[in-house]
C-alpha cells in the first residue's frame, strides 16, 4: 500500500501576488509539456513538419485546452444541478476538466490548421505521439495531488488516504500513459503510417478511462456529477471510442499513401 504524502516547496515571494507556494503538481504538469512538446516535434519531423509551426499549433492546442477544460469543469462537474457563477467561469484556478482539455486541444488544433491552410492529421498525429508521454507526468502531478479519489480497496496500489485506503485514479492513469509511452517508443523503431498514434491513442483511452471512472469516490464531499450513472468523462469515452474507430478505418485505408496526404 502506497502511503499519504503532499509535496509542495516553500513559499516564495512575489511583488504584489504575494507568497506563492509551488507544488509538486505544477512542476510535473510544467514537465509534461515540455516533454511532450519535444516528441510532438521528432514525430512532426517524421511526417515533414516544422518545428515553428509545431510549436504555433501546440500553443493553440494548451491555450485553448486550458481554457476550455476550465469550462467544462464549470459546467459538467462544479455547477451540477445549479447555475454557475461569474466567479466560478472567471476563476482559471478553480478546476480543470481532463476531457474539457482534450475537446479543447482538439479544437485549438483545427483552428489553428485552417488558419494556415494545414492538413490535420500529420499534426493530429504528432500531437497524440507526444501528449502520451506529457500526459503521464500530467497524471503524476494528480497523484502528488490526490485529486482524482477512488473508492475504498484493499488493493495493492491503493494510497492511505487520511481517512483509509483508497484506489487513486491519478496513478492508474499515470501507470497507464507510462505503457503507452513505452509502445509508442517500441513502434517509433520502424516507420508508421500517418494516423497511427492518434489511433491507437483514441482506442486505447476510451475503454480504459470509462472503467476507471467507475471506480470514483461517491463518499467524499463533492463527488463528481453523474448522467444517467455516467460521469461527464464516461459519456465523452464513448465518443472517443467512436473517433477512434474511424481513425482506425483511416489509417488502413491510407496505410500506403504518402505520409502527408490527409
Amino acid at each position: 500500500m502506497i502511503p499519504w504524502f503532499n509535496i509542495e516547496f516553500p513559499s516564495i515571494p512575489f511583488p504584489i501576488i504575494g507568497k506563492l507556494t509551488i507544488h509538486a503538481f505544477g512542476i510535473l504538469v510544467a514537465i509534461g509539456i515540455i516533454v511532450g512538446l519535444r516528441l510532438t516535434k521528432v514525430r512532426g519531423r517524421e511526417l515533414g513538419l516544422v518545428d515553428e509551426r509545431v510549436d504555433s499549433m501546440v500553443t493553440w492546442a494548451l491555450v485553448i485546452g486550458f481554457i476550455v477544460a476550465h469550462l467544462f469543469d464549470v459546467f459538467a462537474y462544479q455547477t451540477f444541478g445549479k447555475h454557475p457563477s461569474w466567479a466560478d467561469i472567471l476563476n482559471p484556478i478553480a478546476g480543470l476538466s481532463s476531457f474539457g482539455g482534450f475537446t479543447g486541444a482538439l479544437i485549438g488544433l483545427f483552428i489553428w490548421c485552417r488558419r494556415h491552410h494545414e492538413r490535420v492529421m500529420p499534426y493530429a498525429d504528432s500531437l497524440a505521439y507526444g501528449l502520451a508521454t506529457g500526459w503521464m507526468f500530467g497524471r503524476l502531478g494528480c497523484f502528488t495531488a490526490h485529486d482524482h479519489p477512488g473508492s475504498h480497496t484493499s488493493f495493492f496500489l491503493a494510497v492511505r488516504y487520511p481517512d483509509g485506503p483508497r484506489h487513486d485514479l491519478g496513478l492508474y492513469e499515470a501507470i497507464w500513459a507510462a505503457c503507452i509511452s513505452l509502445w509508442f517508443a517500441w513502434l517509433r523503431r520502424k516507420k508508421r503510417p500517418l494516423g497511427t498514434y492518434v489511433a491507437i491513442l483514441t482506442l486505447a483511452y476510451a475503454p480504459v478511462r470509462f472503467g476507471l471512472d467507475f471506480l470514483r469516490a461517491h463518499d467524499v464531499p463533492e463527488p463528481d456529477a453523474r448522467y444517467l450513472g455516467l460521469t461527464p468523462a464516461q459519456w465523452g469515452c464513448i465518443g472517443v471510442l467512436v473517433a477512434g474507430i474511424a481513425l482506425s478505418v483511416w489509417v488502413r485505408r491510407h496505410a500506403h499513401s504518402p505520409p502527408t496526404v490527409v
